[in-house]
């Protein structure tokens, strides 16, 4: 069984060298009833199309692209990816396309969302500056020095300690959502561990 997956959505995407490495990395993507350019962009063939299909172009495609129709009006489309691979016991997700552009509501609703979700699955979100991973105890960061990093905690009591950050946190809790901006990798090796959930952006080139 398929443990990992790339899912597609269709907000920004660019083709960063870490971007080609998760492309090259797996087998499995997924394309969150997308329109094609991101696809195209990425130069990628999806192996899936889920949504309700209200925006993909279904035409022309490759005969081994399966697509799923997903009518719970209820849910978005991202949701109901991430439903899917909860279902089909896909564990670790890459998600591309889920931020940038012009709707700060989907950017804000799909990083919440993917936390939410981030009890069932490894998920880590990619924008165009960022990953964007989800601490539900603790997180080792390998080979990050000198990048840049900021932390987000919807919990106002959440207790969290740090190491290899430039301004380490010792069983403490965030003052404010901007507490945790801007903090800085200074080891090869990062440690950060929280009560509650967190949510990381790290740096990427």
């Amino acid at each position: 069984m398929i443990k990992s997956a790339v899912l597609i959505a269709n907000g920004e995407v660019s083709k960063i060298q870490y971007v080609k490495s998760i492309i090259d990395n797996n087998n499995l993507f997924i394309s969150i009833d997308a329109k094609l350019e991101n696809l195209e962009k990425l130069g990628i063939k999806p192996n899936l199309i889920l949504g309700d299909i209200d925006t993909a172009v279904i035409e022309n495609l490759d005969i081994n692209t399966k697509v799923i129709k997903l009518h719970d009006q209820s849910k978005t489309d991202f949701e109901k990816s991430l439903d899917y691979c909860v279902s089909q016991g896909i564990h670790n997700i890459y998600i591309l396309g889920a931020t940038g552009g012009e709707r700060n509501d989907h950017n804000l609703a799909n990083i919440l969302m993917a936390q939410q979700y981030s009890d069932a699955l490894n998920i880590e979100m990619i924008s165009n500056f960022f990953q964007i991973v989800f601490v539900n105890s603790s997180i080792e960061i390998l080979e990050k020095k000198n990048k840049n990093l900021s932390m987000i905690s919807l919990h106002s009591d959440n207790r969290i300690t740090t190491s290899g950050l430039e301004y380490n946190l010792s069983d403490q809790k965030l003052n404010s959502f901007s507490h945790g901006i801007s903090n800085r990798i200074i080891s090869d090796k990062c440690l950060i561990k929280a009560k509650e959930k967190l949510i990381l952006f790290i740096e990427i080139e």
